[in-house]
């Protein structure tokens, strides 16, 4: 491959790839609160479908609490609260774990891909590592639900004018990539003072959707 076609995937990878990642979850267990508006079939503003179930009933559907392998149990146990979450797009499915929780009295999600689930070399899922994204959600009168991803854009301008400190790592082939590595408490400390921010733009993202409800008997 031609080192210009090289350059040309990167800069896809780059645009494609705009939410800010943690190694670590953005919630924590005294915040977490099932939202029942969640739960349905959903269609966003992209045409893509949204499959929502609680985490819980997934597990148990085959796979009784009493007959549970340990490591099925401590799984069931972490996410026992959390949303089981198939999108659809264009012909491809994806598969997330989402854990609704409340900091002053805003919803959000952390969304967490389960493993891989297209077939891809084995040599480059060797080198994936998963991580966690806040998304900010907000339920409409009509019953719609908006949500919004936390914009890398944003807070790669904070870390460059050092109007923020929190653990990171930066990395990619150009190195401008960043990964928070903040423990729990302290992502929500930094979610805090986000929020109490005088951007009126804190939450403009291109990666937003709003759901709309495709099947009211569930």
């Amino acid at each position: 491959m031609k080192i210009r076609n090289v350059i040309l995937g990167l800069s896809l990878i780059l645009l494609t790839s705009c939410v800010v990642k943690s190694l670590h979850p953005f919630y924590t267990k005294e915040t977490i609160s099932f939202d029942q508006n969640f739960i349905g079939d959903w269609q966003d503003s992209k045409k893509g479908n949204w499959k929502i179930v609680s985490f819980k009933s997934e597990m148990i559907k085959d796979n009784p609490v009493e007959k549970m392998k340990k490591e099925d149990l401590k799984f069931y146990e972490e996410y026992k609260n959390s949303y089981y979450i198939l999108r659809e797009y264009e012909g491809k499915e994806a598969i997330y774990i989402a854990t609704p929780f409340i900091i002053n009295n805003q919803k959000f999600l952390d969304f967490f891909p389960i493993d891989h689930q297209e077939d891809v070399d084995n040599l480059l899922e060797s080198h994936s590592i998963y991580t966690h994204s806040l998304v900010k959600y907000d339920v409409q009168k009509n019953g719609e639900i908006e949500v919004r991803w936390l914009d890398e854009d944003k807070i790669r301008a904070l870390f460059k004018e050092h109007k923020i400190k929190i653990k990171h790592e930066t990395f990619g082939v150009l190195n401008d990539k960043y990964l928070l590595t903040a423990s729990p408490k302290k992502l929500q400390k930094f979610i805090e003072k986000y929020m109490a921010s005088n951007d009126d733009e804190k939450w403009k993202t291109d990666i937003k959707f709003t759901l709309h409800k495709v099947n009211e008997s569930n």
